[in-house]
């Protein structure tokens, strides 16, 4: 494995997303997981109306990334054919147990974002929730999920948008009251955003990375102030940057049937 991807590796086996929600109740305890779950859509209500899981019953969908498996399991619950993959043992361990645990099925393996280990054409879905942009190669990870869509299929992801109101925060925190003013903002979130060397876009490279999808929507939505910047000074002023909260971009599209690709 790359030196990289080892680093963003090990980051989130150390540290499973969302794993501090689970406090204080012990680690992949009944409690523990409900407290995730309730933390979560607490703080987005939004992705149940994005995802619309039950819309997805009966059908193969696969989450990149899946962590310790909140959204995982709501296709569970909704009866798909529910695959997940994440780089991190740690988090697919709490979410192979979290299906246990609720009496569910799903297969959840280890494995490579930019390097899925499917055959081209298999799933209805691939959803992937504040992922992408931890990967060194973002492009070639959603080259690999346009590859493993079925013809008419569709992607559902979030990715985090640079110039907002979550990484104007990273960089008063860590650059400017850091006596560091000439850190750039990508620069910044790289390094103390979640995992070494997180990115993050502008709209126009949002499309760019998205580009061989049809129909493509694109929501942006607001910073969670759960996302651990409640300390930064000044970040209540950052509502009045231009696109207010809006530091993640939701974006939804469609891999075309081969006979429309090729008109």
């Amino acid at each position: 494995m790359e030196v990289g991807k080892r680093q963003v590796q090990d980051y989130w086996n150390e540290e499973p997303c969302n794993i501090r929600e689970g406090e204080p109740f012990p680690e992949g305890s009944l409690e523990f997981f409900e407290r995730i779950e309730d933390s979560r859509y607490e703080d987005q209500s939004f992705i149940h109306s994005f995802v619309q899981f039950t819309r997805w019953r009966g059908k193969k969908v696969l989450e990149v990334g899946c962590g310790c498996g909140t959204d995982f399991i709501q296709f569970a619950r909704a009866q798909a054919e529910a695959c997940g993959i994440d780089m991190s043992q740690h988090s697919a361990e709490l979410t192979r147990k979290r299906l246990h645990l609720y009496g569910l099925e799903g297969e959840v393996i280890v494995g490579d974002s930019e390097n899925l280990p499917f055959l081209s054409g298999q799933f209805d879905l691939v959803y992937s929730w504040g992922v992408l942009h931890h990967t060194p190669d973002t492009g070639r990870a959603i080259k690999e999920i346009y590859r493993v869509l079925k013809p008419g299929g569709y992607i559902k992801a979030m990715v985090y948008r640079r110039f907002s109101a979550m990484g104007w925060a990273v960089y008063l925190k860590y650059g400017l009251l850091k006596g560091k003013p000439f850190t750039s903002l990508s620069h910044a979130l790289s390094q103390y955003l979640e995992s070494p060397g997180t990115q993050a876009y502008n709209m126009k490279e949002v499309k760019n990375l998205f580009l061989l999808f049809s129909g493509l929507k694109f929501q942006p939505l607001p910073i969670p102030e759960a996302m651990g910047l409640k300390g930064t000074p000044f970040l209540p002023l950052l509502r009045f940057y231009p696109g207010g909260l809006a530091s993640w971009i939701a974006v939804e599209g469609q891999k075309l049937p081969v006979s429309i690709e090729k008109k």
